[in-house]
């Protein structure tokens, strides 16, 4: 909960107890207890935004709004003892409701970037003349990319940038695809991020890595907005893909809109899908490295040392990664987020270049589960995620095994509600991991910093095996 909510309900509490016990009816005191009430319902909605996550607020206000002004001039209490021990447990029930909705259901909450960095971020449009659009090609005539920008930017510039300018369509879209009840992703917009809209690129002649992020399967550009913040803090620039047809959903400048499209989660549907996401993170690669696509980007180009480029990713999105790492000379390092290597087999000797795999808890314990079963008896999808996990073991890669996570905890939804994540799960620690490792790693392979970082991971944080290969 958030402080305000917390000073809210507990004035709602002490209220209940001062206007169903002491004295009803239009009083002095009573007047001066509903305009401290109404104060810090107002100031909630301004500091927060109204959301359902605080209607049982909402009706204990109105509840003890009605029991002033309903009979006014009567202002005695009952003292029976039976009234008063229904008043009592009905004051305890509201009290847990109140408490619990918004406990349950937290607003997202981003650690503040550690990073020197003021963090800007843009929107862009791109367009791929070279390709057809197959995934929804009654929408689009040529494949078409939406991707988000984070660099660093001078301070004081910008305006506060939202979760995702397109949240009612985001929202219905993660409900959707993710299988959580609408009503527990409609205050995703409430969410406040630490970076900037418009934000003036940072002035300066040092050039700083870029790295590309591919989401996650039906999910979106932003759903890591708590490292892409982090990263960009610290002297990256960030353009993060958003694959449209096969993210949440995609909504153009013109207005157009593009949801997920069902796929088939087979092992050689995956493996063939793979391609066209290498495809689209080449081809964005390509006109980045160009800069010509949009005037507003090229101030931004101009901080990108395009010698040193990385990619990261979660879930479908890191397995492209670590295809794009293989395939794609332009890309030196690449961190894959629980994703099962799908696409071509890596080479014999592994990838050449620094790869980390980091995985979740659950999905090793998945996939060992899944291997250790009959053919015919076991999901093939963790039995090949699996076997692709080990064909890396080799010089040059790290591997890490996050405890207490499963897939979904490499993303900002784990901060949606602890009911869906590992029993004892810490998100902002496990928030504060994934940050220091994906630092650790970018700064050593693409910086050149050589601080020891990753051993000092290693040894503070032993329950997560990291091991460098």
């Amino acid at each position: 909960m958030r402080n305000v909510e917390i000073i809210f309900v507990a004035i709602l509490i002490v209220s209940s107890i001062l206007l169903l016990f002491k004295q009803r009816g239009v009083t002095k005191y009573n007047v001066i207890i509903l305009s401290v009430i109404h104060i810090a319902l107002f100031a909630t909605i301004l500091a927060i935004g109204a959301n359902w996550r605080l209607i049982p607020a909402y009706i204990v206000t109105v509840l003890l709004t009605l029991q002033v002004f309903i009979k006014p001039r009567n202002t005695n209490v009952s003292k029976k003892r039976g009234v008063r021990i229904l008043k009592g447990a009905g004051i305890v029930a509201a009290a847990a409701a109140m408490i619990a909705l918004p406990t349950i259901f937290p607003l997202l909450t981003f650690p503040k970037p550690t990073g020197e960095y003021t963090v800007g971020t843009q929107a862009f449009h791109l367009v791929d003349q070279n390709r057809k659009e197959f995934v929804v090609p009654n929408s689009q005539v040529y494949r078409e990319l939406m991707v988000q920008v984070y660099y660093p930017a001078e301070k004081g510039s910008g305006s506060p940038a939202p979760y995702n300018k397109n949240i009612d369509a985001l929202t219905k879209q993660i409900s959707a695809t993710q299988g959580f009840p609408y009503i527990a992703t409609t205050h995703l917009g409430l969410t406040e991020t630490h970076s900037f809209t418009d934000a003036t690129p940072l002035q300066a002649t040092k050039k700083f890595p870029l790295l590309l992020f591919a989401h996650g399967m039906s999910l979106y550009s932003q759903q890591n907005t708590f490292q892409l913040e982090e990263l960009a803090s610290h002297g990256y620039v960030i353009v993060a893909l958003n694959f449209t047809g096969d993210a949440a959903t995609t909504v153009f400048p013109d207005g157009d809109r593009v949801d997920f499209t069902p796929i088939e989660n087979t092992i050689t549907f995956l493996n063939n899908r793979i391609k066209l996401w290498e495809q689209d993170a080449a081809f964005v690669l390509d006109e980045v490295t160009k800069a010509d696509f949009d005037d507003k980007f090229k101030p931004i180009a101009k901080l990108i040392d395009y010698d040193h480029i990385g990619m990261l990713g979660h879930s479908f999105g890191g397995a492209t990664s670590a295809q794009m790492l293989v395939k794609d000379d332009r890309i030196k390092a690449a961190i894959d987020m629980d994703g099962g290597l799908y696409g071509d087999p890596m080479p014999k000797d592994g990838p050449g270049k620094p790869l980390m795999l980091m995985n979740a808890e659950a999905s090793i314990k998945l996939m060992k589960e899944a291997n250790s079963r009959e053919p015919g008896n076991r999901d093939e999808l963790f039995v090949e995620a699996y076997l692709r996990n080990k064909t890396i073991e080799k010089p040059g890669v790290y591997t890490a095994i996050i405890p207490k996570t499963s897939h979904g905890s490499f993303t900002d939804l784990a901060a949606v509600s602890p009911i869906i994540n590992e029993p004892g799960a810490d998100v902002p620690a496990i928030f504060q991991l994934i940050n220091e490792m994906s630092l650790s790693f970018f700064d050593k392979n693409l910086k050149g910093i050589t601080d020891n970082k990753m051993n000092e991971i290693k040894q503070k944080y032993p329950e997560i095996n990291l091991t460098r290969y």
